[in-house]
């Protein structure tokens, strides 16, 4: 894809993003190969960083063979996180954003020291040293699409993954004693619960998907830095709320996040 046509792409998400109404834009993102998505995504971040929502990190998204297959993507996926969309657990979501709120539950991490690339790639183990500290999480997604259903895998990684917000939560102190897979996390909307799931469905645990971002964006000339937030991959696909009210997402038995959707 020529840097004109990405360029042009990039634009039309940015100033859909700024309407805050759905945006049609299926059509456009069609053509889009998986590769060409991540240039068009990369254009969008430069272009909000240059007007000052920076990147304060990223996301991992779609961790099973079920998520990503259907969307005929080679494999699990990342996104961009801004500086606007970071909260802490009690934000209230004003009625028009997100247009239609999803939640996930994800433990969130904060990058302690840059991840470059070197003569062997990042794994379970070495990225550990690489943590400062982790949160119980929430991402918040937009389903801010006229029709989300034809949208492709390419056009959700080029739109940044439905990405939204990143809340966090109760911080997890030990959290180098936690048996990742066997976390159950869960999502709630005013005391009912919507969905939940393992931690083994993020890539195994949360340690292979820290992993595997750190090497993909390795891959594309970027890397984890320190300071970085990082949204590890939810144990469930999104819980879309069916109305208003407080909506949270938890880790059984180590804390949650909460916001009010209005």
């Amino acid at each position: 894809m020529e840097a004109r046509e990405v360029t042009s792409i990039a634009d039309r998400l940015i100033e859909g993003r700024k309407s805050r109404k759905p945006m049609d834009v299926a059509g456009l993102l069609a053509p889009l190969s998986e590769a060409d998505s991540y240039k068009v995504q990369f254009a969008v971040h430069d272009r909000l960083a240059a007007a000052g929502d920076r990147l304060a990190g990223w996301k991992v998204a779609l961790t099973l063979p079920t998520q990503y297959e259907p969307l005929k993507l080679s494999g699990p996926v990342f996104a961009g996180i801004y500086q606007s969309g970071l909260r802490q657990s009690g934000a209230v979501f004003d009625a028009g954003y997100p247009l239609k709120p999803g939640i996930e539950p994800e433990l969130v991490v904060k990058i302690g020291k840059d991840a470059a690339a070197g003569g062997s790639k990042h794994t379970a183990d070495s990225i550990r040293g690489h943590i400062a500290q982790v949160w119980c999480g929430m991402e918040l997604v937009d389903n801010r699409y006229a029709d989300v259903t034809k949208m492709s895998g390419p056009a959700r990684v080029a739109d940044n993954v439905l990405q939204a917000a990143l809340v966090t939560g109760t911080e997890i102190k030990d959290w180098q004693k936690l048996d990742f897979p066997n976390l159950k996390g869960r999502s709630l909307l005013d005391g009912k619960e919507l969905a939940s799931g393992p931690g083994s469905a993020v890539m195994g645990a949360m340690p292979i998907s820290l992993a595997w971002l750190a090497n993909k964006l390795n891959e594309h000339g970027k890397m984890l830095k320190a300071g970085d937030l990082v949204l590890t991959g939810s144990v469930h696909p999104p819980a879309f709320l069916p109305g208003t009210g407080v909506a949270r997402t938890e880790f059984v038995g180590l804390g949650g996040t909460e916001v009010t959707i209005k």
